[in-house]
């Protein structure tokens, strides 16, 4: 295979090999630290799919050089990545109307990219939509092409496979398969697509199988259906079913379920949300496929450790740990050259004075907008702020009883959810209003939880949650409680953290913190959200 850097270059690549060896220690570290077997074996998975990775055992050593090339912010030749020798129709319908428009040239150049395309999706931007367009475009260019769609999390995985089966008639949607299953929590648009989770084709082959021969089929499930000791689809029928299917739905912590050493190669792994997966898990997808669609969105938050891998991390040297928590899928966004890269950029999902703060404070102001501006600019983005003496959380009581949470602010909340339940009923709309309540902070997440018990609106549906696990939804009125009114505001001054918080509100976005407070720190983003509107003020 012919290079695609010169030599020169390979020296400066040296640098990603040596994060690959700090990943591999920290992976050893964490397996040796692990108690709980499920969570031992996951991480005893990736240092395989790692060590692979770095001894260039996976499908394409392309992805190899352009990662490691990228990492080291190393320039290289991008001709013999690209083939434009194909012409591209619209398939959706979104692209139809504009077919010149700056969002189906982002297509075009995925597919003309024939290893690997980065496609950054800001908030509301239609990711989704371009990820069903890429495998809708690969399906029409190659009818027998394998395409694994895979994520971080469940729910984006859902959302693709949902989205894509509506534009399946019943025989193509046969080609696809969802392991293990749906998400109990994804609100799924199309109710066909349960039909191919891997759970439903399990029980499909076997009723196939006993109605054709059910003495041998009697005996081979006695012998086989329990051979892995698992509850769910036995993993040696799981891989027959992913051989048997061309679009797999997968998290990329359970790809290796359904791979083994006779699987075929994918033609194309779609990873999205992948600056919240860390380097381990995109690489499990990136190396089961020949072409790789990278679609995220580096502005966004960084993959999240849980306490005993953070407790791990800190046993590293400092520059390790940082290096791993901030990940790499920044630094290649930032470092790919504009012929393997693209950026959507009109927003469809917040009203326009929403989307102006967010284009300017993160996206250098580019990002355009779709909708109009139907709602009120001075009532629907500012401030639910308050006066007080008190202090949250209460530096006079030790380190371990300074509890992050803010009755002030869930009082606020609740009354202003009382006056919009009043106010969605005068409207005389019958669909339940959507809202969200989000907070950096786990012990007011619970805390407000235990303030929504005591309400009763039958007419609003409250999602309350941390803005790290909202990332990638969206509500219609959301309320955002910053809770700490003293010490560091540096966790949630966080561009990336604000980033998701200010822009998952479809209508309105209600913002509950000391605003005098917060005007004092030295932190761009929240000096400029200082300077919105004060819807309210109370003194407490």
């Amino acid at each position: 295979m012919d290079n695609i850097i010169t030599d020169e270059g390979f020296m400066p690549q040296a640098s990603f090999l040596r994060h690959i060896d700090d990943w591999i220690e920290y992976l050893c570290l964490l397996i040796e630290r692990m108690e709980e077997q499920r969570e031992k074996v996951k991480y005893q998975r990736q240092l395989r799919w790692v060590l692979g990775f770095r001894q260039g055992t996976n499908c394409s050593l392309i992805h190899n050089n352009i990662i490691a090339a990228l990492y080291a912010n190393v320039e290289f030749d991008t001709t013999r990545l690209i083939d434009n020798s194909n012409t591209y129709i619209p398939i959706q319908d979104c692209y139809k109307k504009d077919p010149q428009g700056h969002a189906f040239k982002q297509i075009e150049k995925a597919m003309a990219c024939e290893s690997l395309f980065l496609l950054q999706g800001p908030p509301g931007t239609g990711k989704t939509t371009a990820i069903v367009e890429v495998v809708l475009q690969t399906l029409k260019q190659n009818p027998n092409a394998r395409i694994l769609i895979t994520s971080e999390t469940h729910v984006a995985v859902d959302n693709a496979l949902d989205r894509l089966s509506r534009e399946f008639n019943e025989e193509s949607l046969s080609m696809m398969m969802r392991y293990q299953k749906f998400s109990d929590s994804t609100e799924l648009e199309n109710p066909l697509v349960k039909d191919v989770e891997a759970s439903t084709l399990h029980d499909k082959v076997w009723n196939t199988a006993l109605e054709r021969t059910p003495i041998l089929t009697g005996k081979l499930w006695e012998r086989l259906a329990k051979l892995d000791n698992r509850e769910g689809v036995p993993r040696w029928l799981a891989r027959n079913l992913a051989d048997t299917h061309q679009v797999i739905g997968v998290t990329c912590n359970q790809i290796e379920h359904l791979i083994d050493e006779c699987s075929q190669s994918f033609d194309l792994a779609i990873i999205d949300e992948c600056s919240k997966a860390t380097m381990p898990e995109w690489i499990m997808a990136m190396s089961v496929a020949q072409k790789c669609l990278l679609v995220g969105d580096h502005k966004q938050l960084p993959p999240t450790f849980c306490s005993e891998e953070s407790d791990a991390l800190s046993e590293l040297e400092g520059y390790q740990e940082k290096l791993i928590r901030d990940g790499v899928i920044d630094r290649i966004f930032t470092n790919a050259p504009q012929e393997i890269k693209g950026t959507l950029l009109t927003q469809f999902r917040m009203q326009p004075n929403i989307g102006d703060f967010i284009s300017k404070e993160f996206y250098n102001g580019e990002l355009l907008h779709y909708q109009q501006q139907i709602v009120d600019p001075s009532l629907n983005f500012g401030w639910l702020t308050y006066d007080t003496q008190q202090l949250f959380p209460n530096p006079r009581l030790p380190k371990d009883k300074r509890v992050l949470n803010n009755k002030i602010e869930i009082e606020i909340i609740k009354q202003k959810l009382t006056l919009l339940a009043a106010e969605h009923s005068s409207s005389l709309n019958s669909k339940a209003l959507d809202v969200a309540i989000i907070t950096p902070y786990k012990a007011q997440k619970k805390a407000l939880k235990k303030m929504r018990e005591q309400l009763n609106f039958n007419n609003m549906l409250i999602e309350i949650d941390t803005v790290d696990a909202f990332q990638g939804k969206e509500a219609s009125v959301v309320f955002f409680s910053f809770v700490r009114n003293n010490g560091s505001a540096q966790f949630y001054g966080d561009a990336r953290r604000l980033n998701v918080a200010l822009s998952r509100g479809k209508s309105h976005v209600y913002l509950v913190g000391d605003c005098q407070y917060l005007g004092k720190q030295n932190i761009n983003a929240l000096s400029s959200l200082t300077k919105l509107n004060t819807l309210s003020r109370v003194e407490c």
